[in-house]
């Protein structure tokens, strides 16, 4: 599955691994962003929900937790955003 980025997106394939880089922006606490942003921020959730129901059909604890973590993050951002 691709992962959505700012500018794009990233084909790492599966054999690789998980992304050391992974969503490294989105929590950094210097991130910011802006009511502009928030469509993206929000496509970017909804495609991090359909990463955590592949990664739960696949069995994969980690990856499961690692986007669940990034919903959190973003649902953050998403609200700073719109305050």
């Amino acid at each position: 599955m691709k992962s959505r980025l700012a500018s794009g997106h990233c084909l790492r394939a599966p054999a690789q691994g998980a992304c050391p880089y992974a969503n490294i922006c989105e929590h950094c606490p210097s991130f910011r962003s802006d009511a502009a942003s928030v469509s993206v921020l929000g496509a970017q959730r909804v495609d991090t929900e359909a990463l955590v129901a592949d990664a739960q059909a696949r069995g994969w604890i980690e990856e499961v937790e690692r986007h669940q973590r990034l919903l959190v993050r973003l649902d953050a951002l998403i609200a700073q955003a719109t305050a």
